[in-house]
């Protein structure tokens, strides 16, 4: 018995938020120096060694207060928790992608084009019309309160306009991937981006690579050699069989610019107030998708239209992963990724595709075959190894001069 995906996938939304209950913030809290004022008239009736003693005790009053600096560690526990169930409820979209788009893809399936660009057109329209409601329900993190003075400026353009090309990029190549592999290739090769993004973050000088990341990404790539060349489920791909590794490659394309995103959207959410930078990327990205919609399957839309498509198919998985995963989830992120880093929210989506797998075993029946399993074996325990590793060291200063 099959079920729906956009019905299931919903359900377990609600019921996976509620395990990972958002963390009520804690309150804010004002701290100011205490001003010690001491007439002229006092200080000059005291000998040397009073006033000393005395400007000893006024400097005493600047000293960190211990139960102050407690309540700062407190407030700072509770926003990382906070950002640590949103980026996990984002993993959760994201994986309910893999079994969406490819239940949709079967029969009279439409263009990955015109999906892509169906899909970035009800994000814009979702969250210019709903925006602002998001901006007040979503309580802000305290990384983004010194950014309001942005709002619609040329750095807010210049922010959005390249997260709209690198997730573009990406779901372009997530989208025609997904359309010519299986669902749990895609979903185990898009996580790439959990050993993408630290060394990305090396290799810009950011941060340094520790030796455990070095082994995971040379597991990682074994661990995608073999899972790969697994064959048993090229039956399941709903185009042509033989076309299987073009999509593995467009999904490692996908994972490379989600990678380049994740990163950029950390830089950008600290420059640009949040509403502004959402919706001027997701903007962006529709009028990228269109432009390539229109160039490149223009005839193919046309018979695609003109055949019938499924609407009972497409109209759910065209909101679910325009409204939700696209609008929803990007507006989400901008503040998660402040809480967590770019770093350390992908050992958060090294999950993914577990989860993805999960609801393409009971909502597609996929599984894998013996090399498969190997080949997701290890890249799973690549995943282990980026995900335990210590936090990266920036880099010092001294080295970057040189």
């Amino acid at each position: 018995m099959r079920f729906h995906p956009v019905i299931v996938v919903p359900t377990l939304a609600v019921l996976f938020s509620t395990a990972h209950g958002f963390v009520t913030p804690a309150s804010r809290i004002s701290h100011c120096s205490p001003v010690a004022t001491t007439t002229s008239w006092a200080l000059q009736a005291l000998d040397v060694k009073e006033r000393e003693a005395s400007l000893e005790k006024l400097a005493a009053v600047d000293e960190p207060i211990p139960e102050f600096t407690e309540l700062v560690k407190e407030e700072e526990n509770e926003e990382f928790k906070k950002g640590f169930s949103i980026i996990a409820l984002i993993t959760f979209f994201n994986a309910s992608l893999s079994p969406v788009w490819h239940m949709v893809y079967e029969g009279n399936g439409p263009p990955p084009l015109f999906l892509n660009a169906v899909v970035s057109v009800v994000a814009f329209l979702g969250l210019v019309a709903g925006g602002s409601l998001l901006d007040n329900s979503v309580e802000s993190m305290s990384a983004l309160k010194d950014n309001q003075e942005e709002k619609w400026s040329a750095k807010s353009f210049r922010g959005g306009i390249e997260l709209g090309f690198w997730k573009g990029l990406g779901t372009t190549c997530h989208i025609y991937g997904m359309a010519l592999t299986t669902a749990n290739h895609g979903a185990f090769l898009l996580q790439l981006t959990t050993l993408i993004v630290p060394v990305l973050q090396g290799l810009r000088g950011a941060e340094e690579i520790p030796r455990q990341i070095q082994y995971a990404v040379l597991m990682a790539l074994t661990g995608i050699f073999l899972f790969t060349q697994d064959p048993t489920k090229a039956g399941e791909i709903v185009g042509d069989p033989s076309m299987m590794q073009v999509g593995d490659a467009l999904v490692l394309g996908a994972a490379f610019f989600y990678s380049l995103y994740d990163i950029q959207t950390f830089y950008w959410g600290r420059e640009v107030p949040r509403t502004e930078l959402v919706t001027i990327k997701v903007g962006f990205q529709m009028v990228l998708s269109c432009i390539l919609c229109a160039v490149a399957a223009q005839t193919e839309v046309m018979d695609y239209l003109a055949s019938g498509p499924e609407w009972n198919v497409l109209v759910p998985t065209v909101l679910w992963s325009g409204l939700i995963v696209n609008a929803l989830a990007t507006f989400l992120q901008v503040g998660g990724m402040q809480a967590v880093g770019p770093t350390r929210a992908q050992t958060i989506f090294a999950s993914q595709p577990l989860w993805a797998s999960i609801m393409n075993y009971f909502l597609l029946g996929s599984v894998m075959g013996l090399q498969g399993f190997v080949g997701g074996g290890a890249f799973l325990g690549a995943l282990f190894l980026a995900a335990t590793a210590e936090a990266p060291l920036p880099v010092p200063a001294t080295e970057k001069e040189a």
